[in-house]
């Protein structure tokens, strides 16, 4: 058995193992930060990832970043360094075999510490804020006594911290390594940036909130927008319509307003705009939707 087939291996034991402690779509352990996944049927959920690392053990999935698609599904994981809006669809479930996967927050200090501690410099890279890669033996041992500590509660509080260092160090020595050096390096270089992001994610319904956000982080608008792009991968004000879109989608499945109020809400003066690039992220005019 070449190492893929037991990697392979690994990660069907651990998906059988989560499959019997899930019975629910999402389950958050007593674990802070970490939750277990369980779909039967496709479908499709708006959200923002944040700093963390999702793990698909059973099925597929796709994650819509702006208008790039990106799959993936058993023995892989995705590492997302900073907020993104997204739109995350489970592609490949049923209930003989469900969909089956895991969040893990990471704790951004711990990853400080743990890069200074592993590296003496880091050179700055034009990355994405994103990354897939499957797998390795140590990720898989990790997580596999991270899902452990469920069912020894009492052991959560010590051991949980020590297992998660390790993962971020698992994380450091792999293929994700890179994406998190890069991330410790813009958090030092660009820490206005990370302000903004901070800014926009809180404010992101205010009228004229990218200048605010300018105007606090105290360097020129040409710089901040080419370094924002750097970490995002998107410019200021697409990263606020993303936003913007999002929080227009919670609102038309409430179906609490009509359209225009929506559109009015979320900071569009055209009704027409605003139904074309809300067709253009889910799919559905926001009307289709209100009628479901």
């Amino acid at each position: 058995m070449d190492e893929s087939d037991q990697i392979s291996e690994r990660v069907r034991g651990l998906a059988h193992r989560v499959d019997g402690l899930v019975q629910i779509e999402d389950f958050q352990t007593e674990i802070s930060g970490f939750s277990l996944h369980r779909r039967t049927t496709k479908q499709s959920i708006h959200c923002i990832y944040g700093l963390g690392l999702g793990i698909v053990l059973q099925g597929q999935k796709e994650v819509l970043i702006r208008d790039k698609v990106y799959r993936y599904g058993a023995g892989q994981t995705m590492l997302t360094t900073i907020d993104l809006p997204a739109i995350s669809r489970v592609t490949q479930a049923s209930y003989h075999e469900p969909f089956l996967g895991m969040m893990l927050a990471l704790d951004l200090n711990l990853i400080i510490e743990t890069v200074q501690a592993l590296d003496e410099g880091i050179e700055l890279k034009n990355l994405p804020a994103f990354s897939i890669e499957s797998m390795d033996h140590g990720l898989a041992d990790a997580l596999t006594r991270l899902v452990g500590l469920i069912e020894q509660p009492t052991l959560v509080e010590q051991l949980a911290p020590l297992i998660k260092q390790e993962i971020i160090i698992r994380l450091l020595v792999g293929e994700h390594g890179r994406y998190l050096r890069n991330l410790v390096k813009a958090k030092a270089s660009n820490q206005n940036i990370f302000s903004v992001i901070q800014w926009l994610r809180n404010h992101f319904l205010q009228e004229n909130c990218i200048e605010t956000a300018f105007e606090q982080a105290n360097i020129s608008a040409a710089t901040l927008r080419n370094h924002f792009k750097q970490v995002t991968g998107m410019t200021p004000l697409q990263y606020q319509k993303q936003l913007r879109l999002q929080e227009a989608r919670k609102l038309v499945l409430s179906q609490a307003m009509n359209v225009q109020q929506i559109a009015d809400l979320v900071g569009y003066e055209s009704q027409s705009q605003f139904t074309r690039e809300y067709s253009r992220l889910f799919g559905n005019s926001p009307r289709q939707d209100l009628q479901h």
